[in-house]
């Protein structure tokens, strides 16, 4: 079922701690290493409408429901950022309310939903955004090359 909604806004990567699956001790630097202001200019710059866009074309939530989790701030609770120890982009998607867990297989539902927009998200800046494996946070990538090779500059 596709999604006929307004995008919502993108994701505010900035001000964020630590991701939830990176060990404090094993974080190593600081947490300017995890780049999430680069990656949110990049989202800023079209990457999340248009990712959004190509998830909603299949997203399986109804608009009652998508209204719901745009309601309780899910979509801008995404985060996304360069994971140094891996050297590659990654996504941690929020847990739901717990409220939801009253309300049977929708609190799953939307974690599915929500992890499949966060690699939509990634598969777009790896793949239209340029070479993310191979691009340090100091290479053009990071400034927001499009695919027709010129820049948001």
């Amino acid at each position: 079922m596709a999604l006929d909604v307004e995008t919502p806004t993108p994701p505010d990567l900035t001000n964020r701690g630590l991701p939830a699956d990176v060990d404090p001790d094993e974080a190593g630097g600081d947490e300017a290493d995890r780049y999430r202001e680069a990656v949110e200019d990049v989202l800023l710059d079209g990457a999340w409408e248009e990712a959004f866009n190509e998830w909603a074309a299949y997203a399986d939530l109804s608009e009652a429901e998508y209204r719901t989790v745009n309601d309780a701030g899910l979509f801008t609770a995404l985060d996304f950022y360069w994971d140094p120890a891996e050297e590659r982009l990654r996504a941690e998607v929020p847990p739901p309310p717990d409220a939801w867990s009253d309300e049977g297989e929708f609190a799953a539902r939307v974690t599915a939903e929500l992890t499949d927009l966060a690699d939509t998200v990634l598969e777009l800046l790896e793949g239209t955004y340029g070479d993310w494996s191979e691009a340090g946070p100091d290479d053009d990538v990071w400034a927001g090359q499009f695919e027709d090779g010129t820049s948001d500059e």
